[in-house]
């Protein structure tokens, strides 16, 4: 059985092969109709970010074209499925990058077995994950081999950065993105398994941006709300502390292996601020740990684990905005060589409103 990891698939004891999916209704149906017609390519292209669910639909596929039980829908228990989901069928091969890149010599080690026909399939399958690491070698050998195809041969290539494909080797293949879930269906993915608390969903949902994979990787490691409230109390510190504290927090939270996490976090934080100012609507935040407080206080509730915010500490509008547009900046720049202990000081100086 396929097992769900940084992949968008989640078992139940009824639905087998594509129902199992949660998401991605336009590329499965097209799929679906594709294999029920018989009009099989012989290249498909699935790119997304990594955790989107790339290599579990893949597999799927490749197994709905050799499954001996359906020629629509793979059971995942005849013996061609389950050799394919081990990665022992004759008729499958999975080339990945070795080191840093798709090397020549792994397709030239592959590419006499391609034009041989299929052992025990109806098609010979080869999957190429990470297609973008292709050197131009690489991607030459394989357009030659796209240009004219063996019979019942099937190329399936993975890519989480579509833009690092030759144009030459995409417009040879059928094309499918796989875009990020909205908020219910990764709430039904969540909801599967019992590692993710139900109040650190809504944290969990906003920082995985869609991606199931991400998703079910944070809820494994837990904690969130207590990291959301670190965040939190961050900011009211920052906005109403010491100020000669600033420096000494920044070289704190410099030195942290989660930053770019931490930073997420200040943002939704600095988001539903904005939401409430603007709206004063509680049912649009993002979470629902950040609630407006009517007497006046700010606080933790022990109770509820609501963070409660005067109606006066909202700040106005251009503040919130800054700050949220200097969050993303350095999101950005977290991927350069900087001096990050320079770079929060000057965040913390924004937060505090000093500049």
């Amino acid at each position: 059985m396929i097992q769900p990891s940084s992949q968008v698939l989640v078992r139940s004891e009824i639905k087998v092969g594509f129902e199992e999916i949660i998401g991605q209704d336009l590329v499965l149906e097209s799929l679906k109709r594709t294999i029920k017609s018989g009009e099989i390519g012989h290249a498909y292209l699935f790119s997304g970010p990594a955790g989107s669910g790339k290599k579990t639909l893949a597999l799927l596929f490749a197994q709905a074209l050799n499954c001996r039980n359906d020629l629509k829908n793979p059971c995942q228990q005849c013996l061609s499925c389950r050799k394919i989901l081990s990665g022992n069928h004759p008729d499958l091969y999975i080339i990945k990058p070795q080191g840093a890149s798709l090397k020549i010599g792994q397709l030239r080690e592959v590419k006499d077995s391609l034009y041989l026909l299929a052992v025990e399939g109806r098609k010979k399958i080869c999957i190429i994950y990470d297609a973008e690491l292709l050197t131009l070698p690489a991607a030459n050998s394989l357009l030659k081999i796209l240009e004219e195809p063996p019979q019942d041969l099937v190329f399936i290539l993975l890519t989480a950065r579509l833009w690092d494909l030759p144009p030459t080797v995409v417009s040879r293949c059928t094309h499918f993105t796989l875009t990020p879930l909205p908020g219910e269906k990764m709430k039904q993915i969540l909801g599967k398994y019992d590692f993710s608390l139900p109040e650190e969903r809504e944290i969990i949902i906003a920082l995985a941006g869609g991606n199931p994979g991400k998703g079910l990787e944070m809820a494994s490691r837990g904690g969130w709300e207590n990291k959301y409230k670190e965040a939190f109390l961050l900011v009211k510190s920052i906005e109403d502390g010491p100020a000669e504290d600033i420096f000494l927090k920044a070289e704190e939270f410099s030195r942290r292996d989660d930053l770019q996490e931490f930073l997420e976090l200040l943002l939704l934080i600095y988001r539903d601020r904005l939401v409430l100012k603007l709206s004063s609507q509680e049912n649009v935040l993002i979470n629902s740990l950040i609630q407006p407080d009517n007497k006046g206080r700010v606080e933790s509730s022990a109770s509820t684990g609501k963070i409660l915010v005067k109606e006066e500490d909202q700040k106005n509008t251009f503040f919130l905005e800054k700050i949220c547009r200097a969050l993303m900046q350095l999101q950005g720049e977290l991927h350069h060589n900087i001096n990050l202990r320079l770079a929060m000081e000057v965040l913390f100086l924004k937060m505090r409103g000093a500049v």
